[in-house]
């Protein structure tokens, strides 16, 4: 599989939190919750970090669910991570020619790689009625942000080993 290239600051720095103990990629779905303090179940906050840098199928779907009802500073990135990028990664195709030209209206770089599974992705967040023509190129810029996220974290983490890319969650 082919990877993006990344430059070596990010990719150092990232492997620095991971090596931090900030992730816990290994944690199973059977270890997803505990109680919190008004007895109700909470995704754990090595998962909740996990899942706000790649969309770990069959781990993150219930973690995402739960980040949305809850408020707690930890849950906010999780939440990013979905409203930003996951929620769009659904359907398949490449990015249409129209989609091109915005992209270069509006000078947005494309990173030289990016899995079918993110281009599906990024032609959804071009094509999201719900954004309008202001807020639109942030949402596009942010999308791409979070799969190089994902792709390094892939890079560093093996994940793509079980034959999962970036943004094959099926969430």
């Amino acid at each position: 599989m082919s990877r993006l290239r990344m430059p070596a600051l990010a990719a150092a720095l990232l492997a620095s939190l991971l090596t931090a103990g900030w992730v816990a990629p290994t944690r199973l779905v059977d270890d997803l919750s505990q109680k919190d303090l008004n007895g109700q179940e909470k995704p754990q906050d090595s998962l909740y970090v996990l899942c706000s840098f790649y969309p770990k199928p069959g781990a993150c779907e219930r973690v995402y669910q739960q980040a949305m009802r809850d408020n707690s500073i930890a849950s906010q990135a999780v939440r990013a991570e979905y409203t930003g990028y996951v929620r769009y990664l659904h359907g398949t195709g490449l990015l249409t020619e129209a989609d091109k030209q915005y992209l270069r209206t509006n000078n947005i770089r494309l990173p030289r790689e990016l899995s079918p599974a993110n281009q599906a992705g990024l032609h959804n967040v071009i094509h999201d009625a719900s954004l309008n023509a202001q807020s639109r190129p942030m949402a596009v810029n942010n999308f791409l942000s979070r799969a190089v996220q994902a792709e390094i974290y892939c890079v560093l983490n093996s994940c793509t080993d079980a034959g999962q890319a970036p943004g094959v969650a099926g969430v």
